[in-house]
Formats: C-alpha cells, sequence, structure tokens
C-alpha cells in the first residue's frame, strides 16, 4: 500500500527543517511530506520588499536559515493564491496551510487551514465561560487576535513571546500568562516549538495548544496514519 501524500503550505518559504521535524515527530515515515512557501519565488531582496503595511498586515514567519520576520498578510496571501494551486495539481491526499493567520479569501475545498483547526481545538476544550490564554509572537498582533479569540462569553489574555525566544524571555512571559490564570493556552503561530510549550507550561501549569501539534495530529487522522 503506498504511502499517502501530505501538502504543506508555509507562508515564508521552503524549506522549512524544523516545521517538517514536528510532523515527522508525530507522522513517522508512514506519509510523503511535500512542502511548498508562499514566497517561494522571491529572493532575498523580494522578501525585504514584504514588509507589513500596518498591525492588520502583520504576519511573522522563520525562512529557511532559521531567522525570523516580519511579512506582508497581502504579500503571503497572492502567494498563497498561486501554491494552492500547485498543491491541487500535485493531487495530495491532505493539505494544510501552516499558519494561523486567517485567509477567508482562500477558502479552498479540500484544504485545511492550521487557524481554522487551533480554533476548533479551543472550542472543544475550553469550558464554557472559560479563560484563554494566547501567546502570540508580537504585540502588534494583539489587536488581531482580540477580533480573533474574544467570542461572547470567553475571557482572553494576550502575552507577547516571539517564537525564537531564548528560555530566560519564554519564562518570563509564562510568568506573565500564570498571573492572568487562563483555562487554557494557545501557542498562536505555527513555529512555536514544543521546547517553548513545555517550559512555559512548567511555569503556568495550564493545558496547553501547540498549533503545529494540531495540525499535524489533524493531518495524520485524514491521512489514515
Amino acid at each position: 500500500m503506498s504511502r499517502p501524500t501530505l501538502g504543506l503550505l508555509v507562508i515564508g518559504q521552503s524549506p522549512r527543517p524544523d516545521l517538517e521535524a514536528e510532523f515527522v515527530h508525530i507522522l513517522g515515515n508512514a506519509a510523503d511530506l511535500r512542502l511548498m512557501g508562499a514566497l517561494d519565488h522571491l529572493d532575498d531582496d523580494g522578501i525585504a520588499a514584504t514588509a507589513p503595511r500596518d498591525d492588520k498586515d502583520t504576519l511573522y514567519t522563520t525562512l529557511p536559515d532559521g531567522h525570523s520576520v516580519l511579512i506582508s498578510k497581502a504579500a503571503v496571501t497572492k502567494g498563497m493564491a498561486q501554491r494552492l494551486a500547485e498543491l491541487d495539481r500535485l493531487g495530495a491526499d491532505v493539505a494544510v496551510v501552516c499558519c494561523t493567520g486567517r485567509f477567508p479569501s482562500l477558502s479552498t475545498p479540500g484544504v485545511h487551514f492550521a487557524s481554522d483547526l487551533l480554533s476548533g481545538a479551543v472550542a472543544g476544550a475550553l469550558p464554557h465561560g472559560g479563560r484563554l490564554g494566547i501567546f502570540l509572537p508580537t504585540a502588534a498582533q494583539a489587536a488581531e487576535g482580540h477580533k480573533r479569540w474574544e467570542l461572547v462569553g470567553r475571557e482572553s489574555a494576550f502575552v507577547a513571546l516571539s517564537p525564537d525566544a531564548d528560555d530566560a524571555t519564554i519564562k518570563t512571559a509564562a510568568r506573565e500568562m500564570a498571573a492572568h490564570a487562563p483555562d487554557i493556552v494557545v501557542h498562536d503561530c505555527i513555529s512555536y516549538k514544543p521546547h517553548a510549550r513545555d517550559l512555559a507550561r512548567a511555569i503556568h501549569g495550564r493545558p496547553t495548544l501547540l498549533a503545529v501539534s494540531v495540525a499535524a495530529r489533524f493531518a495524520a487522522e485524514l491521512a489514515g496514519i
């Protein structure tokens, strides 16, 4: 029996060995991973030209060389439309957009968005009237975060934490999160790694959802793994 093909679309560029490693950790060698980047068509100068126009246009991504940048959501959306067409031609058994930002104009049958998967996991796990704690890469994203996460009857607390933060910074952010006393904590960026989740959770002590793990486990179920 042939292995299923899992298409992964990141908002920056491929390859993304750190992200692929998290999928492999959950999927093992039971699937063929095909990863594309929404900005694969750009060189270094092109990436530099995709700076966000304002807070609403701000997305965070990790580039293949490991350093992180803020990029324009508008530029990503344009490139993502091209990559989604390529994923469709690829005929992947499961396709996942690996970003927790929302792209309503790009809703595509058969393509699953990490933002929706994470929202669904929160809805299923958070008690009614519960308090949600959200780690975001930058404080500038808090306003958009409020629009996404604050529902009627739900309290939310936001703490800025860069996905490439050192341990001391993670611990400081975790203590800030603990002061909000959330029922559940979400790491709201696909670039957050298990190390940051585990280190922060050891301090704030609350159940935690990591975006990349949620996306990978959902993909495994859909692929029959």
